[in-house]
Order: structure tokens, then sequence, then C-alpha cells
């Protein structure tokens, strides 16, 4: 009972061509899921969302110039304003303006970028306060000072008087 194991010419042939067609299809369509899906739509999807960050971040380079301008005139006004006035025009006019430039994050908040708009606004907001609340300390210290002085005077001339009535 022995077996032959050889094959023929015609069966090896057949096999032959029915692994390469094997070979050959699984090739193709790997390269095709692989390589060629949508091919065109990833390469434009891509390049629209190129192009819409490019809008974006030119937008936001415009918003800046256009704001830069206001904040210079709010830093020149808070260094411009004198608080011992009661120039409430002025600080409305602060204020307005600060509100302008807070208003450029609200339109875009799903935009992180434009978040430095309401930190300057805030910024510029405790600016103000600081100083107002700066001179009102030093207004105390003054008065204080000056208190103090009189004070001192009352006493040396009270020394002075318990002096001459003690003599």
């Amino acid at each position: 009972m022995k077996t032959n194991k050889t094959m023929n010419q015609r069966e090896k042939t057949i096999g032959f061509f029915y692994v390469l067609i094997l070979f050959c299809t699984m090739t193709v369509l790997s390269g095709l899921i692989l390589f060629f899906p949508n091919y065109n739509y990833h390469l434009s999807s891509n390049k629209k969302q190129a192009l819409e960050q490019m809008d974006r971040i030119k937008n936001f380079e415009v918003k800046q110039m256009d704001m830069i301008n206001k904040v210079l005139s709010v830093e020149e006004k808070i260094n411009r304003i004198d608080p011992g006035l009661n120039a409430s025009y002025e600080k409305r006019e602060i204020s307005y303006i600060l509100g302008e430039i807070r208003n450029v994050y609200i339109q875009n908040k799903w935009d992180e970028r434009y978040k430095i708009f309401d930190h300057t606004a805030t910024f510029y907001e405790f600016r103000l306060s600081d100083r107002e609340q700066l001179w009102s300390t030093k207004k105390n210290i003054e008065k204080f000072k000056a208190d103090l002085e009189r004070c001192r005077s009352n006493t040396e001339n009270k020394k002075n008087n318990l002096n001459k009535n003690n003599l």
C-alpha cells in the first residue's frame, strides 16, 4: 500500500494558477481598502480644515489689531485718571471700552484664543480698582500723619503748660 505522493503536471498547473489568482485578488483588495477609500475626499477635507483654520487665525489677528488701540487707550486713561476727582464719566468710558474688549470674547467663546480679551479686560478693571484703592490708602495715611502730628503738637503744648504751672 504505497501511496503515490507525486502530483502530475496538470495538478501542479491548476494549483499554481489557483494560488496566483488568490494572491492577486487579495493584493488588489488590500490595496483598495488601505490606499484608495475616498482618497480625494480625505485630501479635500484636510484642505478645507486647513483653510478654515487659517481663516480663524487671520480673523483672530485682525481682532487683535483692532483691539490693541482700545487697550492702549484704556492704559493711557487709567494712568491719567485722578481718583481724587470724582470723574464718573471717565470711569464709565473706561468701563465701556473694557466691555467692548470683553464682548469680543463673548462673541467667540468657542475659540479659546479669544479668552485673552476677557483676561485683558479683567486685568484693567482690577488695575483701575487697585489704583483707586491705592489713592484712598495714601490719603488715609496722609490724614493719619496729619492727625498724629496735630496730636503730638497738642501733647507738647499740654506738657509745656504743665511744666509752667508746676514751676
